[in-house]
């Protein structure tokens, strides 16, 4: 650890200063993208972000201090699922650090933060970081992290493939039967090499149940694409959360398929195309969205489309037998 560094718990009286730094690196993002929303660039903004982080149940955080000012920040919570396992998250707003400081303070905080986690037999780490902070991005990485999950955000001007073959269209409760083959096409594509992302088969029998209520929720909408009378394409879109990294007015494309059969063909592109021309009229100027890494298809077809990534999901697996193989018996 540097020696002039002073690293202790997270309290309620660290709040202030560390909304200031999350301001500070907000401010600085928003310089690169003026997309972000500027209610964040201001402490008085970013508190009570903070605040509820804190207050979550099993919130952890740690700070590190240098001569009486706050140097950086930590923090996160606990999380036990039966896909995610037993895992402690930290989410975009859960970490900054005094710029003029540089991120490699990151490391000692986080060697810290871990130690609370890992005693508690939580092994699976995971935290944010800016795509548009790459020395930070190559902190996590040299600490042992990689890249799982894309955040990204493209404006709402996007022409439509000319000359398809197939239709576009809004979807309605009636199709449920009409979209169902499509709808576990995520999952077994995503189970593929090289992405290895699970789903356990009972989850696919909810399928059709979790469709029909996103297509009974009036602030969901999907799109179709049809052919032949058959549906080849699907692209769902709901309210995002609220975020330092989501811009005002935003909405969040978070479902999107197509039949492998008609891939290459321009069907997520007009799905877009149409959706992306509701919304503006309805006075949106952006969509997020987000994706695997690993998932080639995915990847390639996000960045293909023009989503810039905002953020990165970084993630790191620690072997679990650290637990009891930390040195020699006895």
């Amino acid at each position: 650890m540097t020696q002039d560094l002073e690293i202790s718990p997270f309290t309620g009286d660290h709040l202030d200063a560390a909304a200031r730094l999350l301001a500070q690196r907000q401010a600085g993002l928003r310089v690169l993208r003026p997309e972000l929303p500027a209610a964040f660039t201001e402490a008085a903004g970013c508190r009570p972000l903070l605040a509820a982080l804190l207050n979550r149940e099993g919130s952890h955080g740690v700070v590190a201090t240098r001569a009486g000012g706050m140097a950086a920040y930590l923090i996160g919570f606990p999380r036990q699922e039966l896909i995610w396992g037993r895992a402690c998250w930290s989410p975009i707003e859960g970490q900054a650090y005094d710029a003029s400081l540089g991120p490699d303070i990151m490391r000692d905080i986080y060697a810290s933060w871990s130690r609370h986690f890992v005693d508690r037999g939580f092994f699976r780490h995971y935290v944010h970081a800016p795509a548009d902070d790459p020395r930070l991005l190559d902190t996590w990485f040299t600490t042992g992290f990689g890249k799982m999950q894309a955040h990204a955000m493209r404006d709402l001007d996007l022409e439509p493939p000319a000359d398809t073959s197939f239709s576009v269209r809004r979807v309605t409760p009636d199709d449920l039967d009409f979209i169902e083959p499509l709808l576990p096409l995520i999952s077994t594509g995503l189970a593929k090499s090289a992405a290895y992302v699970i789903t356990l088969p009972e989850r696919y029998a909810d399928f059709r149940r979790d469709y029909a209520e996103e297509l009974a929720n009036p602030l969901s909408h999907y799109w179709v694409a049809v052919e032949d009378g058959r549906a080849i394409g699907l692209a769902g879109f709901d309210p995002p959360d609220l975020s330092v990294m989501v811009p005002d007015g935003a909405f969040y494309l978070s479902d999107a398929k197509t039949d492998r059969e008609a891939r290459g063909r321009g069907v997520a592109r007009a799905l877009l195309a149409a959706a992306f021309a509701e919304a503006r009229a309805a006075g949106a100027h952006d969509c997020i969205t987000d994706w695997r890494t690993a998932s080639l298809p995915a990847h390639r077809a996000w960045t293909g489309l023009g989503f810039k990534p905002t953020d990165f999901r970084l993630h790191r697996h620690i072997d679990e037998r650290i637990a009891w193989a930390g040195g020699p018996p006895g």
